[in-house]
């Protein structure tokens, strides 16, 4: 199938998006296609260190930790319209992971550039509130912040920001704890 087109007037699925041919990474949220751009070395770097730091803190806790480029659905049907990639997410218990991860992760971690702040900040956070993410991490390398939002049944709310020097303890993986200064370049 050809790419997707970003008019906004047509909306996708999953058995769409996995017929899309080309290098590029694309997300859909609610049926719109989102193009993804190449991240940065810094952005790499940051995520790296979250993923050792992550994958240390729920090893052999039942919890499996992921980070993009790796598709996550919410909904096991081919013809759902929401596809995601997000940069690290951490799922336990029981959920799907042949073709992708079908399930709602306990914790979601973005790392924000100016090109995906508004993805990151908008519609991720209010798609990851609809479905139910306990937890979610946007992280500001530029600024040096990891802001956290906790699921309070109804809304995700930003609750702090953390900063060097701090430590951010993870409610939804109560053993996840990291000293901000440690993901963010000297």
């Amino acid at each position: 199938m050809p790419k997707p087109t970003t008019n906004r007037t047509q909306s996708y699925t999953y058995r769409d998006y996995v017929t899309w041919d080309g290098p590029e990474r694309w997300e859909l949220i609610a049926g719109m296609p989102y193009l993804m751009a190449s991240p940065t070395p810094e952005h790499q770097r940051v995520l790296g260190e979250l993923f050792v730091q992550v994958h240390q803190a729920v090893a052999g806790t039942g919890c499996t930790v992921y980070m993009a480029p790796l598709d996550l659905t919410f909904d096991p049907d081919d013809r759902t319209d929401t596809v995601v990639q997000p940069d690290l997410f951490v799922m336990c218990g029981a959920w799907g992971h042949e073709t992708r991860i079908v399930g709602v992760p306990s914790l979601v971690v973005e790392i924000i550039s100016p090109s995906t702040a508004t993805n990151d900040t908008i519609r991720k956070l209010n798609l990851y509130q609809r479905v139910g993410v306990p937890e979610y991490w946007i992280v500001e390398p530029d600024a040096r912040i990891l802001n956290v939002y906790l699921h309070d049944g109804t809304l995700l709310r930003w609750t702090a920001d953390y900063h060097p020097g701090n430590q951010v303890r993870s409610t939804a993986l109560p053993q996840l704890v990291i000293a901000v200064q440690s993901i963010f370049p000297s």
